[in-house]
């Protein structure tokens, strides 16, 4: 006989935006809020060190990430119900890669609820242009509805939740395998709260993006020695022109 799993509560800090559209498609979807975010948080919570690939966030990057998440300013708290079993999974993957729990939660919010032209924008591809590997990545799911509709809602709630935009990565990056964690959002170079934008959901940041570390430092010194050989170049061919 099956046992109930044992249940327990955490409290997370929410962006506004991601709450209201997670609590408005839940609701919609006539799913249950918290127990289908236990479903999907069993799952990535695997998928997030599967996808890093034993690559760890410093300190550095850890706590810049962490502040562009509070600068978002319109934060909840908001409490979960999840089982212990999922509970502990996420505190594991979170220390194991060196991220803040709540920027990994709203990560995978991010991508429940976002429409696709925010990732498209961020990352360079079209959904369109991959509909036959997103299509073939889900021919299993699809057949589901030749049988009990029920059945159908179920494996669509348990299968892998993002599915369609590993297999769009894939399709456009495939030395990179599909993986969405070890990909930032957002500018984190930028000066301001606005120009930074989603970077407080970034689960993976090199030290070379992390403003104020020696490794940025060296990549901004590269990059403006870069840019001044550039421009020596092009005042000599004006002057060539003359």
């Amino acid at each position: 006989m099956k046992t109930k799993s044992e249940k327990c509560k955490i409290t997370v800090q929410l962006w506004d935006p991601l709450l209201e559209r997670l609590n408005q498609m839940t609701s919609d979807a006539c799913l249950n809020r918290d127990a289908y975010l236990n479903v999907v948080l069993a799952n990535e919570t695997a998928m997030l060190v599967t996808e890093l690939q034993g690559k760890k966030n410093s300190d550095a990057a850890r706590g810049f990430v962490r502040r562009c998440l509070l600068e978002l300013k319109d934060l909840t708290p908001v409490s979960l119900n999840l089982t212990r079993e999922t509970a502990d999974a996420l505190k594991h993957a979170c220390d194991s890669v060196n991220v803040w729990r709540d920027v990994f939660v709203n990560r995978v919010i991010c991508h429940l609820v976002a429409k696709s032209s925010l990732f498209e924008n961020q990352w360079g591809f079209k959904f369109a242009d991959h509909r036959r590997a997103i299509f073939e990545e889900g021919s299993e799911i699809r057949e589901l509805f030749l049988g009990s509709p029920l059945a159908a809602i179920r494996g669509l709630v348990t299968d892998d939740p993002f599915l369609g935009i590993r297999a769009a990565l894939r399709a456009a990056y495939p030395e990179e395998g599909g993986a969405i964690y070890p990909l930032s959002l957002g500018s984190p170079l930028e000066e301001t709260r606005k120009e930074r934008g989603l970077v407080g959901f970034s689960t993976y940041l090199e030290d070379s993006a992390v403003p104020g570390t020696s490794q940025n430092y060296e990549t901004s010194k590269w990059s403006d020695a870069l840019l001044e050989s550039l421009g020596d170049d092009s005042d000599s061919q004006k002057r060539t022109r003359k």
